[in-house]
């Protein structure tokens, strides 16, 4: 061994003898040698010593006292430490027998004593200098080692710093376009350059015009990669058959079990293909959102792929699926930006076609004589006709709005389905007299009831009946039938209009979804009446399918429903009471829209009513108290306060202690509703209201009031 300055360090020598004198003896021959002696003198000392260094030899004398130098070396050659240190045995009496026990336990030599001095160098020397050269060999075999470890960890780190430059430059490269095409083209791009020889991205797409399988391909080198289709055929199923039916779960069936996210991989082995030279597949599962396909890599060596190359390609397989899936999204946010902008469209649309025939209307009755009454007549049909369909589609935009941010309330009690039927059918029965339709109905469960809201019940039924008749032309046929099988009541609404395009099918229930997005398109509507049939439905623990063989043969709406048998009676509605007055009922209408309050004027007091009218709070307050009114119909949204205070000031202060009070708003949330309650408010209709809604309420307060006093 040598130190820093290239000179040999000195190496430690044990000699073990009991003899003083014989110690000084050897000391003095071998310090000649320059190296480090150490003298004990027993056994025990000597295992002792070994502990604590390490030795290049030992010389052993072996006649000691106690534990003589035979057992000594038994027991040295026991210990990992000294179990191959050369022991040179020191003695004046050497028999035969002793010899070859001696050299049974590992001795290397005998000395006779006493010793020579030049022999007893010459062989420590010899065995010094052995102990050296394996120290060396040990040391070069250590550095080596040591070098292999450094390589490795610089090759480690090297391939980490490709992998890190290669995760990063994909992300870069991702991350450039959001248009799903050109994200499946990079990843294929990328894979095939860096991973294998061909490479195929192949994915099943849901969109509006239905699902399609879209593929894209990159080959390593000058030559075009072959196509999707005659890979998978000529190729996949030929020669690697368990990775053709992984692929075609995975794009054909939707039955693969696999998450996003989830790293699962097929990688199949074969023979050569005869024609591509392919012998490895390995499939990469591509699924997110809407999307599930996978990425392939072909490569036409027979090594299996290391557990780094697959790590590698997992990292970049869950970039991918990230990159895919933020694609995705920006198509969905793109696709929900352009349907809102022609759901706007075609409500501006939608809103102007009632206001023209009122407006033309009301120039009718402008310029018609007084006593007129047929063209009066057909003018206030007019309006009140489109004022009807405004409303209707009110109603609906609000229904959407209550849906999507979940705050429809439903009252559910127990409700035969036929009264559900029933009512959807008067709602709806305008629209085929209209259009000269023919309206079939198959009753084939009368005894079904439902635990629904009849109210909103009867609007999925009726939105599936005015769907049908539009989509029906004149003098068509819809057919409504009901049916009761295993607790589920099914409602199903069929008609042989112009029927739905297959691609379309699976949006028809989409908020603002329609089929045809024209300007000159023949029907109207916003498309939400389908999807608030969907949703009401499902609120009621129930579903609705859609079935349609084509364009011009018609369609199918089946609504199921959780249902019983046994028909139930529902509790009958109170009768309403006609008064014919004698004395007018002293009304305040409260409203700062003056065309809204001089209108409901006009109305009330055609029909008996006393009518005084205030523009804000104050005035109202101040009307109040001199003409102590029946009844009050206010708004909420006043100048100087709100319908609710004003309500609550009103029974506050006396004067409308007992009154009915009446609050119409354009504000139709329930939570509107609620505060009305609170603040004292007896009934809340939102505008436009129905007329017959208004006096009925107001003709049951007025008989409730004559009751009273009949009884006193």
């Amino acid at each position: 061994m040598e130190n820093a300055t290239g000179l040999k360090q000195p190496v430690d020598i044990l000699v073990v003898d009991d003899l003083p004198q014989q110690q000084v003896v050897t000391r003095t021959v071998l310090e000649q040698l320059g190296e480090n002696v150490i003298i004990v003198g027993s056994g025990r000392e000597a295992l002792k010593a070994v502990l604590e260094r390490s030795f290049a030899v030992i010389l052993l004398d072996v006649n000691m006292p106690g534990m003589d130098g035979l057992e000594t070396a038994s027991l040295l050659r026991n210990y990992k430490k000294t179990a191959t240190t050369p022991i040179i045995f020191v003695t004046a009496y050497v028999d035969e027998a002793e010899m070859k026990r001696g050299y049974s336990l590992g001795a290397v030599d005998y000395i006779s004593s006493p010793v020579i001095p030049e022999i007893l160098r010459s062989k420590v020397k010899a065995f010094v200098e052995m102990h050296r050269m394996h120290e060396a060999l040990l040391s070069r075999a250590e550095e080596r080692e040591a070098f292999a470890r450094a390589e490795e960890a610089r090759a480690a780190a090297e391939r980490a710093r490709q992998r890190a430059d290669f995760l990063a430059a994909a992300s870069q490269v991702l991350t450039r376009s959001l248009e799903i095409d050109t994200t499946l083209e990079r990843i294929v791009e990328l894979v095939a350059g860096e991973f294998a020889e061909l490479a195929f991205v192949a994915v099943r797409r849901v969109g509006e015009s239905g699902s399609e399988i879209v593929a894209r391909s990159a080959m390593r080198g000058p030559l075009p990669a072959p196509d999707f289709a005659g890979f998978r055929q000529n190729t996949l199923a030929v020669s690697f058959p368990d990775a053709s039916d992984y692929l075609n779960r995975l794009l054909d069936d939707g039955t693969l079990d696999h998450a996003p996210g989830a790293t699962h991989v097929l990688e199949t082995m074969g023979a050569a293909h005869r024609f591509s030279g392919i012998r490895r597949v390995s499939i990469f599962p591509l699924v997110t959102g809407s999307l599930s396909g996978a990425v392939v890599l072909c490569t036409t060596g027979a090594d299996a792929a290391t557990p780094e190359h697959n790590t590698l390609l997992k990292e970049f397989m869950s970039r991918a699926e990230i990159a895919v899936e933020n694609a995705l999204l920006f198509s969905a946010i793109r696709d929900g930006d352009r349907r809102k902008n022609e759901f706007l469209a075609m409500l501006a649309h939608e809103l102007r076609n009632p206001l023209a025939p009122i407006a033309n209307a009301a120039a009718v009755m402008r310029s018609a004589k007084a006593d007129d009454t047929k063209v009066l007549r057909w003018a206030s049909e007019i309006v009140g006709t489109q004022v009807e369909h405004m409303v209707r589609i009110v109603e609906d935009l609000l229904d959407a709005s209550r849906i999507a941010r979940g705050t429809v309330t439903l009252r559910k009690a127990p409700v035969p389905l036929s009264v559900i039927v029933g009512r959807a059918v008067e709602t709806s029965r305008p629209h085929f007299i209209r259009r000269a339709q023919t309206l079939t109905c198959d009753e084939g469960a009368p005894d079904a009831v439902v635990e629904g809201d009849v109210v909103r019940l009867a609007q999925v039924v009726s939105n599936l009946l005015n769907n049908a008749s539009k989509f029906t032309p004149d003098g068509g046929h819809i057919r409504l039938s009901t049916r009761l099988e295993e607790g589920s009541a099914s409602i199903t609404v069929a008609d042989d209009g112009q029927g739905i395009d297959e691609r379309f099918v699976p949006h028809v229930f989409d908020l603002f979804a329609q089929a045809d997005t024209s300007l000159h398109r023949s029907l109207g509507g916003l498309g939400i009446g389908l999807t608030l049939v969907r949703h009401l439905t499902e609120l009621h623990g129930g579903s609705v399918k859609c079935r349609s063989d084509g364009v011009g043969r018609g369609a199918e709406f089946v609504v199921r429903l959780p249902a019983t048998a046994g028909l139930q009676k529902l509790p009958a509605l109170a009768p309403v009471v006609h008064l014919n007055r004698k004395v007018a009922t002293r009304t305040l209408v409260v409203d700062d829209l003056v065309a809204s309050a001089e209108s409901l004027d006009a109305l009330l007091t055609l029909h008996g009513f006393s009518v005084k009218c205030a523009a804000d709070g104050q005035s109202a307050l101040r009307i109040a108290g001199e003409m102590l009114p029946d009844i009050v119909v206010l708004d909420i949204g006043l100048p100087d306060m709100s319908g609710y205070d004003l309500a609550r000031r009103l029974r506050r202060e006396g004067p409308c202690e007992s009154a009915l009070i009446i609050a119409l708003s354009g504000y139709g949330q329930e939570e509107y509703v609620r505060h009305a309650a609170d603040a004292g408010i007896d009934h809340y209709l939102v505008k436009p209201a129905d007329v017959e809604t208004l006096l009925d309420l107001m003709s049951a307060h007025e008989a409730a009031k004559i009751g009273k006093r009949a009884e006193q």
